[in-house]
Formats: C-alpha cells, structure tokens, sequence
C-alpha cells in the first residue's frame, strides 16, 4: 500500500470533531453514586425468586473520557460476600439511534448491550440481562431494576437504589 494511500486510510479513521448531540442525554449520569440494595441471582429459583436475596453496596462513578464521544462508568463494591469491580463505555450510535455499551466485570465477563430512553425511563438489554433506570423528578435518586434470562425465562437480578453524592 503506497504512502498516500495509508494516509487517506488514516484520515478516513478520525472522529468528527464533536461527539453526536444525542450523547448530552447521558450527562444525567454524571456524578458519583451510591448504590444499595437486593440481588437475587445467586441460587435464584423460578418458584420463589426473591428466595436468594442477598444485600448489594457499591459506590459509581460516571465521567465523560476525554473528547466526549464516551460516558465510562465505574463500579465498585459487593455483593453479598463477593466483591463486585466493573467498568463500561458507553457511546452513541446514530444508525440505531441507540448508546452501544460495553461492560467488563472482575469476573472476566464482557456484556455488550444497548442503552435507549423512552419517556424518561432508561433502559439496558443485552442478550443475558436487562435493566431499566428511572430518574426522580430532581434526578439525584435512581431506582435500577434488573433481570437476568435463564434460557427460558427473565427472573428479577436486584432492586437498587442509587443516591447522587456528588
């Protein structure tokens, strides 16, 4: 490949110099939280799903990485006995008018998933879990409900609550 065409290749692969307007919508994550609540996946039957509650605390951190084009979201803490460190991006794709996410947990789980917001409600779907957040009205309090499919059905994964600290 000459010279000039690894150049055009190079400069075909640059950004837009401004991050897509959409991914504003995001800025009401920004902040430190915590977080605290129920998880119910460990030894969770269909019968009686609420069975196997443990308790979850953990402390979050959303921030714009430089540039703008990705919200990274940091979580750390426990679950139950189990430490719990995780870390996604989240970016915005115009195509689907979808935020493409992609979540890493200290487990070695990768879950790659789709944010979108419907009449102020948003939600996560991936293929393994799904997850909505409602905001209250001064958006300083976050009520995180997530499901998790067992192959069959979708069970309840945790009810969490998320306090604005910062």
């Amino acid at each position: 490949m000459s010279r000039k065409a690894i150049a055009t290749k190079v400069q075909s692969l640059q950004p837009p110099l401004t991050p897509n307007p959409e991914l504003r919508r995001l800025d009401i994550f920004v902040g430190k939280w915590h977080t605290e609540g129920l998880s119910y996946g460990s030894g969770q039957s269909k019968e009686n799903p609420y069975d196997s509650a443990v308790r979850w605390s953990s402390e979050e951190t959303y921030e714009w990485l430089a540039g703008g084009f990705f919200l990274v979201h940091h979580c750390d803490g426990q679950i139950g006995d189990a430490p719990i460190n995780a870390m996604e991006t989240i970016g915005y794709d115009a195509t689907s008018q979808t935020y493409p996410s992609q979540f890493f947990d200290n487990y070695g789980g990768i879950h790659l998933g789709h944010w979108s917001v419907r009449d102020g409600v948003w939600s996560c779907t991936a293929t393994e879990y799904r997850t909505t957040y409602t905001f209250s009205n001064d958006c300083n309090i976050l009520a995180v409900h997530w499901e998790w499919f067992d192959g069959e059905d979708w069970l309840v994964w945790g009810d969490l609550k998320a306090t604005k600290v910062e």
